[in-house]
């Protein structure tokens, strides 16, 4: 049975996400949403999903350098086909967490699986900290769009910081105290991934093209729903888009994101209805990769991950 702080938590967010839709749905005429939504072919779709995938595959190689680094070998496509099962986990499932878990418990195989999931994590902050300082600098090489200046600042202050504190992590710690979990997770389990340069140096390269390639979605997405959006103003929203739909505050990104898109279309005096309309596209793109997770997943014959090995295994792995 759940716990009441769980249920209360999960009842917030669907509220949350219910009074955010109501509030769309009152400001945004139903007449201009639906000849809009009316106008998108499913051919203006293909090439956004096509993107979409082909950056997921992308953040599966990034996640094989990383586990490759500290000895959990396995062939590249592995690391491919695990990373799209969870990203179907992260999608339908309740939160991002489950599907880091499931994938890592697949890499783990039973045998190491605190390792893997410190693989997991790693991937994660490298990927939150390029993110951030891609729209850091990108509202910085932008002014013109004149964004409010105390979120310009926030983003661009928390962008860099941010990356500056993922780089310099194992000595920042340092300050905490020596019994602090965080501390000993980053001194003991991580430590390996930030001893070799060259590493942080690829897989930010990788993080950045994956991103990059995220906001080609976007720009995509815009033309499908009937407008074109500059590239650079795509910089500038992605990042913080992703920002708003990856804190715990509604039921699948529900309301938040089409708030969110309605907020930064809008700016440009862009029509809301294409705003809302960029909003679902952008959900049904994420859903049709979650449905490809699932696919991979029937098709390659996985079975579901386990937390140990089997003691028989292990029996063998000692002989």
């Amino acid at each position: 049975m759940p716990s009441l702080r769980t249920v209360a938590h999960w009842t917030l967010r669907a509220a949350i996400s219910a009074a955010a839709l109501a509030y769309i749905s009152y400001d945004v005429d139903h007449g201009d949403l639906r000849a809009t939504l009316s106008a998108v072919h499913v051919r203006d779709l293909v090439l956004p999903l096509a993107l979409y995938l082909a950056g997921q595959a992308l953040s599966g190689v990034k996640w094989w350098l990383i586990g490759s680094s500290v000895g959990l070998e396995r062939p590249i496509v592995d690391y491919v086909r695990f990373y799209f099962v969870g990203m179907s986990l992260n999608v339908f499932g309740l939160s991002t967490i489950g599907g880091d878990v499931v994938r890592a418990l697949y890499l783990g195989d039973g045998r190491r699986p605190a390792l893997a999931l410190n693989s997991v994590i790693f991937d994660r902050m490298n990927g939150l900290a390029i993110l951030m300082a891609l729209g850091a600098l990108a509202l910085l090489a932008f002014p013109q769009y004149d964004l409010p200046w105390v979120l310009s600042a926030a983003l661009i202050a928390g962008g860099l910081g941010l990356v500056a504190c993922w780089w310099t992590c194992p000595r920042l710690v340092q300050l905490l105290p020596r019994r602090s979990r965080i501390r000993r997770q980053v001194e003991h389990d991580l430590a390996p991934f930030w001893r070799d340069r060259w590493l942080l140096v690829v897989v930010s390269a990788l993080s950045v093209a994956f991103h990059l390639s995220q906001v080609g979605v976007q720009y995509l997405l815009a033309r499908a729903a009937g407008t074109t959006l500059p590239f650079s103003y795509c910089l500038i929203m992605h990042p913080a888009l992703s920002l708003m739909m990856a804190l715990p505050l509604s039921v699948g990104g529900f309301g938040v994101r089409e708030g969110g898109y309605l907020y930064f279309l809008t700016r440009l005096d862009i029509d809301d209805s294409i705003a809302v309309t960029m909003g679902l596209l952008w959900w049904v793109v994420t859903a049709l990769g979650g449905l490809t997770g699932l696919l991979v997943f029937v098709s390659s014959g996985l079975s579901l991950p386990r937390l140990r090995a089997r003691a028989i295994e292990r029996v063998r792995g000692t002989a």
